[in-house]
């Protein structure tokens, strides 16, 4: 049995919006998912053989929560740049960019709407 993740779901308030956001920041390519028992949009991240996909989904009790929320962590090239983009679509950034200690790695934590 492999430990690789397989799928992810992002839930979502505004699926129009998460849709333009992923394609905009990652270049992601999405699929319709018609028969998902929610409204649901596929997402293909990096469309090589490594590629992941999983869904944006508006789910009528599962909300984007920074309290309770599942954190999902996507490698870009600038997390400064990404987190300038962010507020300019008026996204909630959860935590500005920050070093992750004994790397020279940074991060942010963004909210979904």
């Amino acid at each position: 049995m492999g430990t690789e993740i397989n799928w992810f779901e992002i839930y979502v308030t505004d699926l129009e919006r998460a849709e333009s956001f992923y394609k905009k920041i990652f270049n992601a390519t999405f699929f319709d998912m018609k028969d998902y028992p929610y409204e649901a949009k596929g997402i293909t991240l990096n469309e090589t053989p490594e590629s992941m996909e999983g869904a944006l989904v508006k789910h009528p009790s599962r909300k984007p929560s920074h309290e309770q929320g599942t954190i999902l962590f996507f490698e870009v090239d600038d997390v400064d740049d990404i987190v300038v983009h962010v507020h300019q679509e008026h996204i909630p950034v959860w935590r500005e960019p920050f070093s992750i200690g004994h790397s020279p790695e940074r991060m942010a934590i963004v909210g979904d709407s």
